[in-house]
């Protein structure tokens, strides 16, 4: 639990109301480690995450196992979700981050001179679990965030999760795609069009990305030849959806916690005058206050400008990486 002694966003009063909960939290592709996006709240987080992998998810759990800091818990699951209608066949393209259940489209690829990561480097056949069943086989019912990035796979993901989707999760970091990259590939509005029926909302873009058709340099840097610059077409991004917290109950503490969990998981991402909004609800400054913390709108103040902080960081790293990038551009010719 957050300690007093470390504030949470800056604030103690955060710290303090982040103490209050406990957030089971998914990660649905998770070979490269539990995502970080949650590191501001990691101290309430139980997280599990997901590896197919059988060899590579012992090795990620005994790893956890030596040390799951910063999280209050860790833990990786040898499971592929998605409908149990039989095995699947996984599809290992070059660009590893690229491989799918789904089959690649290299044609349309090859417009945004990428058809070489979709080159197929083999298959292998995998089991998929519904997610509805894996949260009740390992204990993970009460989830309330997940980010998936499954290439494409995400729909029939959410479809094997309908039940664990509607009744606990708060908030979905998704991959989306407004390019079918792969047949049959269901794009952002598909996405979105499934989650709302649930009562979620886009929040905001996590990533976007832009590619051009004649380089894989990414604007804004410069890229050699006679087209040195070109903004690109948004192919795909992470959007951050959130259940509308206008449809969410607050008549008892139970409720309550529920809210306050999607005030955290708003305030992890900067959505600051969300978590403030979430936070002026009755039920939740009744709850607060009964447990000595009649200071919240205080520390969403002190949260906000620890925000802005980390945004003034962060551009000034981008525009060094731009800088960096443009010269390496520039050594090439």
């Amino acid at each position: 639990m957050a300690s007093q002694l470390e504030p949470a966003f800056g604030s103690r009063a955060c710290a303090r109301a982040l103490g209050l909960v406990r957030l089971t939290c998914l990660d649905i592709g998770a070979r490269a480690g539990f995502t970080r996006d949650l590191l501001p709240i990691a101290s309430s987080v139980d997280a599990v995450a997901f590896e197919p992998d059988r060899e590579e998810c012992e090795r990620l759990n005994r790893q956890a196992a030596a040390g799951h800091a910063p999280w209050h818990s860790l833990r990786y699951l040898p499971v592929a979700l998605g409908p149990s209608d039989g095995p699947k066949t996984l599809n290992l393209y070059r660009q590893r981050g690229c491989s799918s259940l789904l089959e690649a489209d290299r044609q349309l690829a090859a417009r945004y001179v990428r058809d070489d990561y979709f080159e197929l480097d083999g298959r292998v056949e995998v089991d998929t679990m519904p997610m509805d069943d894996a949260a009740t086989r390992y204990g993970f019912a009460d989830a309330t965030y997940l980010k998936i990035d499954v290439q494409g796979f995400e729909r029939e993901v959410f479809r094997s999760g309908s039940r664990l989707i509607g009744d606990s999760i708060l908030a979905i970091r998704a991959e989306v795609s407004f390019v079918p990259l792969y047949k049959q590939q269901p794009l952002f509005g598909d996405i979105a069009a499934h989650l709302a029926a649930f009562g979620f909302v886009p929040l905001g873009f996590e990533e976007m990305h832009e590619w051009r058709r004649s380089t894989k340099v990414k604007p804004p840097i410069r890229a050699s030849g006679p087209l040195p610059y070109s903004r690109g077409q948004l192919v795909h991004g992470d959007v951050l959806f959130v259940r509308d917290p206008e449809t969410l109950p607050d008549g008892n503490e139970g409720d309550a916690e529920r809210l306050l969990k999607a005030a955290f998981l708003a305030l992890t991402y900067g959505y600051v005058d969300h978590a403030a909004a979430i936070c002026a609800r009755r039920g939740v400054t009744d709850y607060l206050n009964g447990r000595g913390i009649r200071d919240i709108t205080e520390g969403l103040g002190e949260a906000s400008r620890w925000h802005a902080r980390r945004y003034s960081q962060s551009m000034r790293r981008r525009r060094l990486r731009r800088v960096v990038e443009s010269i390496k551009v520039m050594l090439r010719r």
